[in-house]
């Protein structure tokens, strides 16, 4: 068998013996589960709206009834209150799994032991990564498989689409969970010692959360302030971008055609692209815009328009598939990828050159 395996094998029955996973990993569990229960008393209560929505237009005209349609609610509603906590609390236990994946074994002297065996330290730190990430995606898929439990045994039966949805999600959800995984794994390999690996691991967490809202105060330093929207027309009065702006001046009414500056549309097409790139640095961002998209059938990540909400539509109408969606997130994933690979390269080149002595 190779070290790889024989490492990752002894990382993995390690942690299933951990007091500290499975309490986190417990914790995680309920919240999941109480964010479904939640979810699907509000898709119940919006189905109870629908229902009553499609009572009333069957009351009216034929031509009313025709023409406008409420929209029914997607079962996935329900994994967008999950989605939701499991943006806010998910890194919890990638962060528990990694912060000490290397830092313990300095701490306790086993390292030295370790090292001391015909072992290459390739295969030690690739063996200690596969069993980390291993026991993290089980555990994520046990979650899964919980909230999926609870929605049969709610009567709610997903669909084709929705099981494709929610794999999806789940695909992504790992993708997530193990940037985190490999950021934990980096700051137990650059610290001295547990304590400050832990808080270089939290202070990223901070940092993903918090880089979003300062997103603002970066273009303002960078672009500075935006021009004026409009500015007098100077071509044909019948310009698309132009419009009538009427002032009344004692008994004298002034109409002058205004026109929207293209400088200030320059000026917001490069704020919101420096915007995406400084956030695509957020892996919560990225898995939200990934959220948007796949789980409520968005067109876009940045999509501003409210999901779950009933919309009355026309006949003939639907959600995006998610096949026309899909490259849509292609920067958010990539993204994730790379901070992934990042944190995985720093633990390895960091671990192949320490000094155990």
């Amino acid at each position: 068998m190779r070290p790889e395996v024989i490492v990752a094998a002894k990382e993995f029955k390690d942690y299933l013996t951990s007091k500290r996973f499975l309490l986190i990993f417990g914790v995680l569990l309920l919240i999941s589960m109480a964010a479904i229960i939640a979810g699907i008393s509000s898709y119940n209560s919006q189905l109870a709206t629908y229902n009553e929505q499609k009572s009333m237009l069957s009351a009216m005209n034929s031509t009313a009834a025709a023409r406008f349609q409420p929209q029914m609610p997607s079962m996935l509603l329900v994994f967008e209150s999950f989605s939701s906590s499991f943006i806010t609390v998910g890194w919890l236990l990638a962060i528990a799994i990694g912060f000490d994946l290397i830092s313990k074994e300095k701490e306790t002297g086993s390292l030295k032991l370790l090292l001391a065996r015909p072992t290459y330290r390739d295969s030690i730190v690739n063996g200690k990564i596969l069993g980390s990430a291993s026991i993290l995606v089980v555990s994520l898929a046990a979650t899964f498989l919980v909230a999926l439990a609870i929605l049969l045994f709610a009567g709610i039966v997903p669909s084709v689409d929705d099981l494709v949805r929610m794999a999806v999600f789940f695909l992504m959800v790992i993708l997530f969970s193990l940037t985190f995984l490999a950021i934990a794994i980096a700051a137990s390999a650059i610290a001295k010692n547990s304590t400050m690996s832990i808080l270089l691991a939290i202070g990223f967490v901070v940092f993903s959360l918090l880089l979003p809202s300062f997103t603002s105060s970066i273009c303002d330093i960078v672009l500075g302030e935006a021009p004026t929207m409009v500015i007098p027309a100077t071509g044909s009065s019948t310009s698309a971008a132009s419009s009538q702006v009427i002032s009344r001046i004692g008994n004298d009414t002034a109409r002058m055609q205004m026109e929207i500056n293209p400088e200030y549309t320059s000026y917001w097409n490069t704020r919101n692209q420096i915007t995406e790139m400084v956030c695509l640095l957020s892996p919560t961002y990225d898995l939200q815009g990934i959220s948007r998209v796949v789980v409520s059938g968005q067109q876009s990540p940045v999509s501003t328009s409210a999901s779950g909400q009933f919309q009355f539509r026309e006949r003939g109408m639907s959600s995006p598939s998610l096949g026309s969606t899909l490259p849509s997130i292609l920067p958010q994933v990539v993204a994730l990828i790379v901070i992934s690979l990042a944190g995985f390269a720093i633990s390895y080149a960091k671990f192949v050159r320490m000094d155990v002595r």
